[in-house]
């Protein structure tokens, strides 16, 4: 009889909730403290975090950064023999090189959440770092989930995670920029729909382009930046992310290499 590798989910929040949920549907005994009201049968909910601790072969936690580090002093005392510490927190690697220094190198992952940003794919990847990621993966394996083995190198997957996220928010907060401007311009309904056109029709083409097209023309595009921001003035509405794009062109027009960009 194949036993079902148990697994503690401490944290609260939506994606503490939801981690433990995609871990009881795959086969995992998962046991959670801490976590969101919880309607499911197949989650069970422990007294305390301790108990939940000691008695998985992994934990995960999931608090926001600033509690990780006191999250991770409570549980590692408890932590069973060969089980192993995998912590979720969306934080910087420096704090994930800090929090494996509570535990020993065979029993600390360093875990993000990488959920795709394209809207038809919605499986989230689990891509671990550190001396204990092999480890991980091959331990949780059995449950099928989306896993990817980055690195030997505690904060590696936290890096990753944190550049896609500048990837991500940095795109939403420029989006937000066009938006208010273009209500600054009367032009809001108009820009909205060539906002809706233009993500239309991204390719990979189109981020290649991004990079090569940028390096080629860097002095006409900071220019035309310094026009926008002119332009936004006399509307009276300051950017707040025309003038760092205009910076990033100069950098690039004064020679400063963009990887991937062919010249």
């Amino acid at each position: 009889m194949t036993h079902k590798i148990r697994i503690a989910v401490i944290g609260p929040g939506e994606a503490a909730s939801r981690l433990a949920h995609d871990l009881a549907e795959a086969g995992a005994d998962v046991t959670a403290f801490d976590l969101t009201p919880i309607n499911e049968s197949a989650i069970q909910v422990a007294a305390s975090v301790e108990d939940a601790v000691a008695k998985a072969s992994v934990v995960f936690s999931l608090n926001s950064s600033s509690a990780a580090l006191r999250a991770a002093e409570r549980m590692a005392p408890y932590l069973a023999s060969g089980a192993i510490f995998a912590d979720a927190n969306t934080a910087t690697p420096a704090l994930k090189r800090k929090l494996a220094e509570l535990f020993a190198p065979e029993a600390f992952v360093d875990v993000a959440m990488m959920t795709s940003a394209a809207p038809t794919e919605t499986a989230t990847v689990l891509a671990a770092s550190g001396p204990a990621a092999q480890a991980f993966v091959e331990r949780v394996a059995p449950l099928q989930l989306n896993t990817e083995f980055v690195s030997t190198e505690v904060g590696q997957a936290a890096a990753r995670n944190l550049t896609r996220s500048m990837l991500a928010k940095g795109l939403a907060g420029v989006v937000i920029d066009y938006m208010w401007a273009a209500e600054a311009m009367g032009l809001e309904d108009w820009a909205h729909e060539e906002m809706l056109r233009a993500f239309d029709a991204m390719t990979r083409e189109t981020a290649t382009g991004y990079l090569e097209e940028t390096v080629k023309n860097a002095k006409r595009r900071e220019i035309e930046m310094l026009d926008i921001v002119e332009m936004l003035e006399e509307a009276d509405y300051h950017s707040l992310f025309v003038p760092p794009t205009q910076l990033v062109y100069n950098k690039v027009y004064h020679s400063i290499k963009v990887p991937h960009a062919n010249k």
